[in-house]
């Protein structure tokens, strides 16, 4: 199983114009088992979302194109941004230096 993290940021004022965009997006994406979005504001920055995503196991590469295309129709809302990030279990991290969590 892999994990990718994406966090957005967009501007208060186009919150409508992704809203609809989000309605429209397919609720089942290849290769990805969960999918869970978190909304916070982000001050004089907008919205920030983070979204963590489980994919199947082997498939991480796979499921980042899937993911990515995905956000692509958001990338025409002026000030939309986005940032893709693989992260690694503690417990897994551990077991790099030869360690039990």
């Amino acid at each position: 199983m892999g994990i990718i993290m994406v966090t957005v940021w967009y501007p208060m004022h186009k919150n409508a114009d992704i809203a609809k965009i989000y309605l429209k997006r397919p609720r089942e994406i290849p290769f990805v088992t969960k999918w869970r979005a978190f909304n916070t504001p982000a001050g004089t920055d907008g919205f920030k979302q983070y979204h963590i995503i489980y994919t199947e196991r082997g498939k991480l590469e796979e499921a980042g194109l899937e993911i990515y295309k995905y956000f692509m129709p958001f990338t025409s809302i002026e000030g939309f941004n986005l940032l893709f990030e693989p992260l690694t279990g503690v417990s897994d991290s551990f077991k790099l230096m030869g360690m039990t969590w």
